[in-house]
């Protein structure tokens, strides 16, 4: 029998290498626009948002860690899934536990993520008028609750 998929705390600094691993799963097909120096920088990020006032979600599976997620009341700043766990309800269950939380939440994403977009979108979220008219290389999106009450989880 396998194991369900549960959340928790992120519990030590000593979880960023595995984290860190799980990032480089969810970009591994996307390399085309990402560079070592930005390896660098996500590293480095995972290190300060454990010190940071975000909250941090782990979706684990027995011993496997599947995706993270780290958000504060307005903005999501970071869900990643690992490639091989995609399309198996782990993002939706982050962003549904997110979302329960910080009904006003909204996500900054570069408008070349067209999946991430589309995966959004689906699970409630709109864009904002201001990221229509804005930074064309940026995409703001909003949680629609109303919306998102029609939307099958």
């Amino acid at each position: 029998m396998e194991d369900q998929i549960v959340l928790r705390e992120w519990t030590s600094i000593d979880e960023v290498p595995d984290l860190l691993d799980v990032w480089k799963s969810s970009v591994e097909r996307r390399l085309d626009f990402l560079s070592a120096a930005d390896l660098d920088a996500v590293a480095a990020a995972l290190e300060s948002v454990y010190s940071q006032s975000l909250q941090v979600r782990i979706a684990q599976q027995g011993e496997q860690i599947l995706g993270f997620a780290a958000w504060n009341e307005s903005e999501i700043e970071i869900l990643w899934v690992r490639h091989a766990d995609r399309h198996h309800g782990v993002g939706r269950l982050l962003l549904s536990h997110i979302t329960e939380r910080c009904p006003e939440v909204a996500v900054h994403l570069d408008s070349r993520r067209t999946q991430a977009i589309e995966f959004f979108r689906t699970c409630g979220f709109q864009q904002t008028p201001s990221s229509a008219q804005g930074d064309s290389s940026r995409v703001i999106l909003r949680y629609d609750f109303s919306s998102a009450n029609n939307v099958a989880r």
